[in-house]
């Protein structure tokens, strides 16, 4: 997987900083989106890192004398565009800052990198992404789905669930991973209780590339990393996911079986005469 700039001297720029920027703000990351990310044609891209300095970040509100500024271009492109970033929030003792690659870029792939400087004496940190890939992050650019589609996911919960299970990710059909997610149903609690499915409708529109998590007991407890994903198969209007398992364990969950008739044994000895 492709890590540093196609341009020599935006790789050597990166490794240069590499040592010193480290001991300046502490540590900078949390970068996302992460390296391989798909989004479409149609996406603004709101791109996040985070950074740490003592006594610094670590108290309320913006601290003084950070920057932040994301550079981003085609692959194929000579030039990045450079966005000064915004203060976004507070993530614990670190602060975080958010920029944004809009739509109309017309990039197959999209390259960004993020610098963080410490102007109290210019020196520049280049965080890794959440997966802990280092920069230069390379982000897929795809067409949208042709048609709607509906998709149903299904997933065993082996211990069970303390109230409702619910399913979110990475597309609004799925509440952009808000919480909680969209509502999951019991198909057959009498024959597995542990069993849930949902079918829900990705719209005309959607980015093929989907992630999502399940939650538990009432939609609080989250699924366990790393998070699910799939393909949005846009060739007919019904596609059903594989069978899932909380934290990627190994599924003890029956399947709904047909209806089982009931006969005496009498009946059942006439057919064999």
């Amino acid at each position: 997987m492709k890590r540093f700039a196609s341009i020599a001297a935006a790789a050597v720029l990166l490794v240069a900083f590499a040592s010193t920027a480290m001991g300046a703000v502490g540590w900078c990351g949390n970068i996302w989106p992460n390296n391989g990310v798909t989004y479409t044609s149609n996406d603004n891209i709101d791109t996040y890192v985070q950074v740490w300095k003592e006594g610094v970040t670590d108290t309320v509100g913006q601290g003084a004398g950070i920057e932040a500024y994301l550079y981003y271009k085609c692959d194929t492109g000579a030039d990045f565009t450079e966005v000064a970033m915004t203060y976004n929030t507070d993530v614990g003792d670190n602060d975080e800052y958010t920029g944004q690659i809009p739509a109309g870029h017309g990039c197959t792939t999209v390259e960004y990198y993020i610098k963080v400087v410490d102007t109290t004496d210019m020196a520049e940190c280049y965080g890794s992404d959440q997966a802990g890939n280092p920069p230069n992050f390379f982000l897929p650019i795809t067409e949208v789905t042709s048609q709607d589609v509906l998709v149903t996911f299904q997933v065993c919960i082996p211990e069970g669930s303390a109230g409702d299970v619910c399913v979110t990710g990475s597309d609004p059909a799925i509440t952009n991973w808000s919480q909680p997610g969209v509502l999951m149903a019991q198909p057959c609690p009498a024959q597995s209780p542990n069993l849930y499915d949902i079918t829900v409708t990705f719209a005309a529109g959607a980015n093929p590339f989907v992630q999502y998590k399940y939650q538990k007991d009432d939609c609080l407890t989250w699924d366990c990393d790393p998070n699910h994903e799939f393909v949005i198969d846009d060739s007919g209007p019904t596609q059903t996911l594989p069978l899932d398992t909380w934290c990627w364990g190994t599924p003890d969950c029956p399947a709904c079986g047909s209806p089982v008739e009931e006969s005496s044994w009498g009946t059942v000895k006439a057919l064999y005469r």
